[in-house]
């Protein structure tokens, strides 16, 4: 019974269907707009139009005032409904055409007659139809009638929400009832519909906001995020390009220090040479003393001893070691040993790559003579490569904690 006394709210008097268009006139009875157009069109005179509800005159033609809030409620209201396929209606003719009948316009409920344009005249400008309600055309009276009594529907009963007549009053079921007339009832629900009405529109409101919330948020957070890729983007291209710049200066350093070595070892190695030749000489030329007399082998082998003492204190084969390193106070251990480890290896293995790493003896020389143990060693010296190394990686901590900072905001 509730949704069928909103759809009655929601109906136009005119064509008795759902309002479509609906417009306000000025004493705030609201019709579809091509329904009291066409009903204007067929009865405008000179005293002007009528309202088809209260039949008051408007002299001349108001304008028509779309009711947007009666808009948005049938259109609501439309969409909580279950959808029929709609029948379409065998046309209701005018039962005053006798020779060619021509379609009904509109019907009277109290006449119980249906009228074409031309014949609907007098109900629109005649004071004796005043109270005779118009309707949209209608074949079927029985919907307006009480279905026990066969009477005009004139009441309606509040205990059980049903439209009655008068019978029903009197002798039916609902004697002693509280009735109101139908257009209190009108009245009175239309206030509950209001209410709910307003209600509805409080919780759309509502939702709206929230919803108004959410897209905030959401375009928020996607800032957000778009920023903080932005940052993390730089912080992580600053941190690339120092890396390839201390790979550039470390792998220089290493270069030099791998030139200053192999020099010394040249330098070392054509003296060793030149002294051998010397050796060779000395040993060609005793041979040749065996052949002489002994007065001649006394007197020459006096110098060639002297040459063989000046060249007996030969020094011996240096030895290329790794000079002894010392952690950074601000590097640990382990990652101490790690890169020292990664270096040398470049050094002595010819790799520029950190992933290949051999085993490492500091102790051992790269030419070794186990024959002598005192002699000099030609260092590799890392410790300033490591030492410059060590002070690069602190200040990589900072990119570290830059990328955190960002990442939790």
């Amino acid at each position: 019974m509730a949704a069928a006394g909103l759809t009655e709210e929601l109906t136009c008097a005119v064509c008795l269907s759902l309002y479509q268009d609906p417009v306000a006139l000025p004493c705030q009875h609201s019709f579809c707009a091509k329904c009291i157009s066409d009903a204007w069109d067929h009865s405008e005179s000179l005293s002007g139009v009528n309202c088809p509800e209260c039949r008051r005159t408007f002299n001349p033609r108001p304008s028509l005032v779309k009711n947007h809030t009666l808009q948005n409620i049938v259109e609501k209201y439309s969409q909580s409904q279950p959808t029929a396929p709609a029948a379409r209606p065998s046309p209701v003719m005018c039962d005053n055409c006798i020779d060619s009948p021509s379609p009904a316009v509109k019907t009277c409920l109290k006449c119980e007659t249906s009228f074409c344009s031309r014949h609907l005249q007098p109900h629109l400008t005649k004071q004796v139809y005043k109270d005779h309600g118009l309707i949209e055309p209608i074949a079927d009276f029985t919907t307006r009638q009480c279905p026990t009594h066969k009477k005009v529907i004139e009441f309606y009963c509040e205990q059980d929400q049903e439209c009655v007549c008068m019978s029903c009053t009197v002798i039916g079921k609902h004697k002693s009832h509280s009735l109101l007339t139908v257009e209190e009832a009108k009245d009175k629900i239309k206030e509950k519909l209001q209410s709910e009405v307003k209600t509805l529109r409080e919780h759309q409101d509502h939702c709206t906001r929230k919803q108004l919330s959410l897209k905030q948020q959401e375009s928020e957070i996607k800032r957000d995020i778009k920023e903080m890729k932005e940052k993390l983007s730089t912080e992580f291209s600053g941190w690339r390009k120092q890396l390839e710049e201390d790979e550039k200066t470390v792998l220089k350093m290493i270069d030099d220090e791998e030139h200053r070595v192999l020099s010394c070892i040249k330098t070392e190695s054509d003296s060793l040479v030149e002294k051998m030749d010397k050796l060779q000489l000395i040993d060609e030329e005793s041979q040749d003393q065996d052949q002489k007399d002994a007065l001649s082998f006394i007197q020459d082998v006096k110098q060639l001893l002297a040459r063989c003492s000046q060249l007996g204190n030969i020094t011996p084969s240096p030895k290329v070691t790794v000079h002894p390193n010392h952690p950074h106070p601000y590097m640990g251990s382990n990652q101490y040993d790690h890169w020292t480890q990664m270096i040398k290896m470049s050094m002595y293995h010819g790799h520029n790559s950190y992933g290949q790493i051999g085993h490492l003896n500091q102790s051992q020389p790269l030419q070794p003579d186990a024959r002598n143990t005192t002699s000099q060693d030609i260092r590799v010296d890392l410790s300033t490569i490591t030492a410059s190394f060590q002070m690069k990686m602190n200040e990589y901590q900072k990119y570290q904690r830059s990328i955190l900072e960002t990442i939790n905001g």
